[in-house]
């Protein structure tokens, strides 16, 4: 099947399409920068360089390619404002054109990255958006499944870059709310598959995906630092205080290592079965087997990122 992939480049992305090649997928890639997807997959995929704020440019690339289905991979976790760089831009518009674009062209199916978390209720701007591009999908009249992920673990996640330097230079991190916040962290080979079976499987709905194991904040960063080997002070400070910090922090720094957002998205737990409008164990149905278990996928994701990080010194 012809699938035109967007966000390719990106943390799950670059999984989704290399499982999409081993199922004998043609994958094309809808991009801002050729370069970037040429030097990830070769000639392997076919590059289609993507405007995504312009409704006529997605269009294009669309008749241009012709595939099957798409798979919508974009999105944000902080803001840039003074580069239009917003929630509602990335997760909203960008979904609007495309799929607005893939129905006019008679393209039978997309299958959406969302977010765990995503609610009619939920106070950030991020989950708000994101609801707002499920709602569009689902009005399209196109076939879909929409994907809404806890966090997701693997060599790329931000939080281990972030938490690595941070804590080398100084040892000390806030927890907000006390750190109780729970996730449930998912394998992004478990991801990626489970896109792959959602392009080959008629199976319409929204799907939360998540792992063996819920742990709080707290509990994820002692997982992450004893692995570092590295003895890092954890400070409980008020949710409140830290979305204000959070204000501080990116007017200052762009991206900011967190934001103000990313407090309000800490609304409810990250863990499966809590939303009424979606199937909550997503990996089971879509795999037939139970995720990858958490301790073995946050030591894979962790001894691949400090792989990465040494040899790119």
């Amino acid at each position: 099947m012809r699938v035109f992939v967007t966000g390719g480049t990106g943390f799950v992305g670059r999984y989704v399409v290399r499982e999409l090649l081993k199922r004998d997928h043609e994958v094309v890639l809808g991009v801002r920068n050729p370069a970037k997807a040429k030097s990830l997959f070769g000639e392997s995929v076919k590059v289609v360089e993507v405007d995504f704020s312009s409704r006529e440019s997605v269009r294009e690339a669309l008749r241009s390619s012709q595939p099957e289905a798409v798979v919508n991979l974009i999105g944000i976790l902080a803001e840039i404002k003074r580069k239009n760089i917003t929630f509602e831009e990335v997760h909203y518009r960008f979904s609007v054109n495309l799929y607005d674009s893939a129905r006019e062209l008679g393209v039978g199916k997309a299958v959406h990255m969302s977010a765990l978390g995503t609610d009619d209720r939920a106070p950030s701007r991020y989950h708000q958006t994101k609801r707002w591009a499920e709602k569009h999908l689902m009005e399209s009249g196109m076939r879909y499944t929409i994907f809404r992920p806890s966090l997701i673990l693997g060599p790329e996640q931000k939080l281990f870059p972030d938490m690595d330097r941070i804590t080398k230079i100084f040892p000390v991190v806030a927890l907000p709310g006390g750190g109780d916040y729970r996730f449930q962290p998912v394998d992004v080979r478990d991801v990626a598959e489970c896109f792959a079976e959602a392009i080959e499987k008629d199976r319409e709905g929204v799907y939360e995906l998540c792992g063996t194991k819920e742990v709080s904040f707290k509990e994820l960063l002692e997982d992450v630092f004893s692995y570092l080997n590295r003895r890092v002070l954890m400070i409980p400070l008020p949710k409140t205080l830290m979305y204000y910090v959070g204000k501080v922090v990116e007017a200052v720094v762009q991206p900011p290592p967190f934001s103000s957002d990313q407090i309000l998205m800490m609304w409810r737990d990250n863990v499966c079965g809590l939303s009424e409008n979606a199937h909550p164990n997503g990996v089971r149905t879509f795999l037939g087997r139970d995720p990858i278990p958490y301790e073995e996928s946050l030591r894979w994701a962790l001894e691949e990122y400090l792989s990465i990080a040494s040899s790119s010194r």
